[in-house]
């Protein structure tokens, strides 16, 4: 006979966010035979009829709780299925009615005093008839482009620059020559240790500057073709060499960082 092993104690991430361990796979001492885990059951199992049914992860491959699923009935306005995630990240609900769905995922993060929305990246974004039974697994992806090709997972740090040299008032300067350095003085929102990035700005139409930044707290400098460039939040008085600077919400789960920046 086989058992399924305990999956252990849970860890807490410094975001907020619930995880087990993946449950390990050992042997039975009595059949010497691997041990069956829930997740390998599951999908041994295969789509059932009539019900929606899938997991989240986190980049890490670890499970996470507490994720809102939203089955949206496509025939019937605001009759959508909503269900949450359980310990091992996996959820279940009924679909065994005439009408087609399309399934998002999303959570919401504290870190650093603030809360975050943030949406789950799924491994099939198609809609699916409810009596067929589907399922729909989600990863919780701090960067990359999001399925509906609208935006990204991260947040981007956008700028407003001064156009005025004072080495030469006839030029005038180019946002693409500006780099940026963002240094984490915090983990990102999953609890991992995040890395400098300098990157070179690009045009967005949203305004100038770096897109898809997992988001953090971060210490920001910036330079013109090697040159120091002033920084300071949008709107805000005194300039700096550098400052440290929190994202905050654009719309829904978009977030960004506004700077104002002069040599």
């Amino acid at each position: 006979m086989r058992r399924l092993v305990p999956a252990g104690a849970l860890l807490v991430c410094l975001s907020g966010c619930v995880i087990t361990p993946m449950a390990p796979t050992t042997a039975d001492t009595r059949a010497g035979e691997p041990v069956e885990t829930a997740r390998e059951e599951g999908d041994r199992m295969g789509v059932e009829p009539g019900v929606l049914k899938g997991r989240v992860v986190g980049a890490d491959g670890r499970p996470v709780q507490g994720a809102k699923i939203v089955a949206d009935n496509q025939l019937l306005y605001n009759s959508n299925l909503i269900v949450s995630t359980d310990a091992d990240g996996r959820y279940r609900v009924e679909t065994d009615i005439a009408a087609t769905f399309h399934v998002t995922a999303s959570m919401t993060v504290e870190h650093n005093g603030a809360s975050y929305q943030v949406d789950l990246s799924p491994d099939d974004d198609s809609s699916f008839a409810g009596p067929t039974g589907a399922i729909r697994d989600f990863t919780w992806k701090l960067t990359g482009e999001k399925a509906d090709g609208l935006g990204h997972y991260g947040g981007s740090v956008l700028f407003h620059l001064d156009m005025t040299d004072p080495r030469n008032p006839e030029a005038f300067l180019e946002d693409e020559r500006v780099e940026l350095t963002l240094t984490p003085e915090s983990t990102l929102l999953d609890g991992s240790q995040g890395q400098v990035i300098t990157r070179r700005a690009v045009r967005t139409p949203d305004g100038s500057g770096l897109v898809d930044v997992p988001i953090a707290r971060y210490r920001v400098s910036a330079s013109y073709e090697g040159r120091p460039l002033q920084v300071r939040l949008r709107g805000q008085e005194a300039y700096a060499a550098e400052i440290v600077a929190d994202f905050s919400q654009y719309i829904s789960s978009v977030y960004w960082i506004q700077l104002e920046l002069k040599l």
